[in-house]
């Protein structure tokens, strides 16, 4: 089975179970189970409310800037196998500035009074490690823009625009899939009473 194919059958599968955990839930809460309904006035309320909250997620965030990380890559061409001399300075520069990146990140965070580390001075449950997925993902953009640039692949507003949605575009299903995956397990966790 080809990846469209699957992750088309798992959009599918997402939504029938999405359409039937209400359905499920009154079944199970009429029955006496320890569980709250998505029929009654309170779930409604709290489908309302958490749609927004389901789909703008810390996860659904990521995986839509991974996407866009990786459509950079893939279409600043720093993947092809063939370089120009052009191409290989362009990416001793990619280097260089990862490197500067690399070491202002980890001073901004490594220092003892930093802002970044947790209330008790630690990187365990710091802002500096909830935030470091997401700006590794900004930084590979920004290196894949700058790749771009320097081997004359983005010469026009298009051509960066393009740069920067050509990873949406190709992995669109998978957005799908993370955001109605976000969705049913927040019902499935109401729904068992696992968060309020």
């Amino acid at each position: 089975m080809n990846k469209n194919k699957f992750l088309s059958y798992l959009i599918l599968l997402l939504l029938l179970v999405a359409v039937m955990l209400p359905i499920f839930s009154w079944i199970l809460s009429a029955l006496g189970f320890d569980c709250k309904s998505l029929l009654s006035e309170e779930g409604w309320r709290w489908i309302f409310y958490n749609i927004p909250i389901a789909c703008a997620n810390r996860w659904t965030t990521l995986c839509l800037c991974a996407t866009i990380g990786a459509g950079s890559v893939i279409q600043c061409g720093i993947l092809d196998r063939k370089k120009k001399e052009e191409d290989v300075n362009a990416l001793y520069l990619v280097l260089i500035v990862l490197v500067l990146l690399l070491a202002i990140i980890l001073l901004s965070a490594l220092h003892p009074h930093s802002p970044l580390l947790s209330i008790t001075g630690q990187l365990k449950n710091s802002p500096f490690i909830q935030g470091l997925p997401t700006v590794f993902i900004w930084c590979v953009i920004f290196l894949s823009i700058l790749y771009a640039i320097q081997t004359h692949r983005v010469k026009t507003v298009e051509d960066f625009s393009d740069l920067l949605t050509y990873g949406i575009r190709r992995f669109a299903p998978v957005l799908v899939v993370v955001m109605l995956l976000s969705f049913v397990t927040r019902c499935v966790l109401y729904i068992f009473n696992i968060i309020p």
